[in-house]
């Protein structure tokens, strides 16, 4: 106490300390939390200080702390230009916490906000339904696209347009799923040699951060514009001395300074492709446009790689994804399917708790032939259904398809769906008479009718694939899916006289008794061809079918 101070009274040091206490600065409001919508990417962005390893050597690992309680633990990756980035896509509403470390260093801390949306979330397998997907929201979902395997490369697109252009025409086509390959094959050798656009790893554990932004860019426009990927893990490049599918230009091989002198080699040690499986994990498993990874295309036509060969190296790595994966995505492989095998065949895979989207193609001459093309997927469908899974036509295509009609195209995509299976049309400029036919706007426009006329289906359970309504004259055919009080109905003229006018078909449904709406369409260019309700009471009925060419596609509703 000073001079100055010493006996003042009590009251006075009161006053004396408010004053003080009135004119100290309030304390620093807490910073505001950050706010994502549900679905929404939630990003971290940092350095590691006084790293020494190569950016791809850098183990990046963080935990996130849902509101409920629940730790997903996820990777990161390098970025270009330096720094690292953790990408994270909250599913429950509420404050999240997360912590990030760089090696055993803690890089990062804090937390969000995750506010509800509309966002409809990640497709899955349905819930109320083993053979069909949804939602998160319960949405059913059934895959109609293209396998346009490197949308990325403008040169192979129909137009030159870009992978966001393409995407976009896709959406505007009513197509909702496209998958992708990331390519294996590192060197392009037409129509100039250099580097193969789609190479992400061209050394082992080596990431090509430019190529990583393409497939970013592909994701983030299918999401904008409602579609789903399926990225390809490891396609094209396991045929030793063939240009296209180079063994040789793999990075795992030895001719490129890899571990594997073979591609048995390389199938034979599943870890040396979790590094892959990791990265792409990390940069794009956030992403709820990402349908399903895709482990291989075709490896019996890639290399000859014989099931057995790669079905345990599938399953090993699968469950690795499983494991690893907070949000669930599906995992496949694009095998050609049971009608052309090396080493046994696929039913142990599908039979796999590892295998949640059952995956064939198909492709030769001997289905060139429309009402073929129709019989043998019919079958293919039904060979397949047992394993009570999603089913997928992962390509299928015909390079003489008619550029008139395009028929090839459209009785593959409707035969399929009316099977209950998702279906995806190859897309590639005419290199082979075998598959190679572009999406031009005459071909998409079959996907525009489809995609509107599974719109117009009242919603409700997925729609499941019934026993074949019998339908005349000789030779004509129906499909039907439905549930109760719905049929959906496709009817195809006989292949005798095809393409000519068919003013007499009929086709005999079982009904409930009630009181049915019934449309037919024009399933080429959507028009209706007629509109009817009906009371019924006997247990089948016989609906006339209106003048059509070639097909036509009807619906029976229950009114009351």
């Amino acid at each position: 106490m000073t001079p100055f101070t010493k006996g003042w009274p009590v009251a006075l040091w009161v006053v004396l300390l408010v004053g003080c206490a009135a004119h100290r600065p309030p304390p620093a409001a807490p910073a505001p939390l950050q706010e994502v919508e549900r679905f929404a990417r939630f990003e971290v962005g940092f350095t590691v200080p006084g790293i020494t390893s190569a950016p791809d050597d850098v183990p990046v690992h963080a935990r996130f702390v849902a509101p409920s309680g629940r730790e997903m633990d996820v990777g990161g990756f390098p970025v270009a230009g330096g720094g690292f980035r953790v990408r994270f896509t909250p599913q429950e509403v509420g404050e999240y916490h997360y912590r990030v470390q760089a090696g055993a260093k803690e890089v990062a801390s804090g937390r969000f906000l995750s506010r509800p949306s509309s966002r409809r979330g990640f497709v899955r397998r349905s819930t109320v339904s083993a053979h069909h997907l949804a939602w998160d929201d319960g949405t059913p979902f059934l895959p109609l696209g293209e396998n346009r395997f490197n949308v990325y490369d403008p040169t192979w697109n129909q137009g030159q347009q870009s992978a966001t252009e393409y995407i976009a025409g896709m959406a505007a086509r009513g197509m909702n799923t496209l998958r992708v390959f990331i390519f294996t094959d590192c060197e392009r050798e037409e129509p100039e040699p250099g580097p193969q656009p789609g190479c992400l790893e061209p050394r082992p554990g080596v990431f090509d951060p430019e190529v990583a932004a393409h497939y970013d860019a592909i994701l983030d426009t299918a999401e904008r514009h409602g579609l789903q990927v399926i990225l390809t893990l490891f396609a094209v490049g396991f045929t030793p001395g063939e240009t296209w599918k180079s063994w040789e230009d793999n990075p795992y091989s030895t001719a490129r300074g890899g571990p594997a002198a073979m591609p048995d080699d390389f199938f034979d040690r599943p870890q040396l492709a979790e590094r892959r499986l990791r990265y792409v994990l990390a940069r794009f498993g956030a992403s709820p446009a990402l349908l399903a990874v895709d482990l291989l295309n075709e490896p019996e036509w890639d290399g000859n790689v014989g099931e057995a060969t790669w079905m345990p190296w599938a399953v090993k790595l699968a469950q690795t994804w499983h494991a690893e994966d907070p949000y669930g995505h599906l995992v496949t492989v694009g095998s050609v399917g049971l009608h052309w095998n090396v080493d046994g065949d696929e039913r142990p895979w599908y039979a796999s708790r590892q295998d949640d989207l059952l995956q064939w193609h198909l492709y030769g001459k001997e289905f060139y032939e429309v009402h073929a093309l129709a019989a043998e997927l019919t079958r293919k469908v039904a060979e397949t259904w047992g394993y009570d899974k999603p089913i997928l036509l992962g390509e299928f295509g015909y390079g003489g398809d008619d550029r008139r009609t395009y028929d090839h195209t459209h009785v593959g995509i409707w035969v399929t769906t009316f099977c209950g299976a998702g279906v995806l049309a190859h897309s590639a400029p005419p290199f082979t008479e075998d598959s190679d036919v572009p999406m031009t706007p005459e071909r998409g426009r079959h996907f525009r009718v489809l995609a509107d006329y599974l719109a117009r289906l009242p919603p409700g359970t997925p729609l499941l694939p019934q026993e074949a309504p019998p339908a005349s004259p000789a030779g004509t055919r129906a499909w039907s899916m439905g549930r109760p009080g719905l049929h959906a109905l496709w009817v195809m003229g006989a292949k005798q006289g095809y393409g000519e006018p068919v003013s007499d078909a009929r086709v005999r449904v079982r009904l409930a008794p009630g009181e049915y709406r019934i449309t037919w369409w024009n399933d080429v260019t959507g028009e209706v061809l007629s509109r009817e309700q009906r009371l019924v009471s006997d247990p089948e009925v016989s609906l006339t079918v209106p003048p059509f060419v070639r097909h036509a596609a009807g619906v029976v509703e229950v009114v009351r």
